[in-house]
């Protein structure tokens, strides 16, 4: 196999996959970008809109109407950073714990079967391929 039919393949692999995440989002009356929101959330860290933003390449103002729309649900609180000027950690609530539960669960089993088939050398790609951003910006400061 070379680049071109290696990276063809996963870019077939890649766009079934958005599909997939795409229906489930669907099928729990979600769209993909408040889906995307709600998964990032449900990992048990802190986070700001801007992070997720960021880590999920997601325009700013989609994931701020999502927290919106989640903080008038219910779903979430704005909490102050403390030493900053105008950061807030948002917080999912009890509420928004039980509902990315739900909403997720699904997502989350099919995830576990799918990573009960890999083998160690399967997570190699992911390492390999979380370089492409830096490499694109360093092709793309010669051009």
């Amino acid at each position: 196999m070379n680049a071109k039919e290696f990276f063809f393949r996963l870019g077939k692999a890649l766009y079934r996959l958005d599909y997939i995440y795409a229906e489930l989002a669907k099928n729990k009356e979600l769209s993909s970008s408040e889906l995307w929101v709600l998964y990032a959330l449900n990992d048990g860290s802190i986070h700001t809109q801007i992070e997720i933003s960021r880590d999920w390449d997601l325009p700013k103002t989609t994931v701020n109407t999502v927290i919106s729309n989640f903080q008038k649900r219910g779903f979430v609180e704005l909490v102050h950073i403390e030493g900053t000027r105008r950061k807030m950690a948002i917080n999912l609530t009890e509420n928004g714990k039980k509902f990315a539960d739900e909403a997720l669960k699904d997502i989350y089993e099919l995830e576990k079967q799918v990573f009960e088939s890999l083998d160690s050398k399967d997570y190699l790609i992911i390492e390999t391929l979380e370089k492409m951003p830096s490499i694109y910006k360093s092709i793309m400061k010669r051009n």
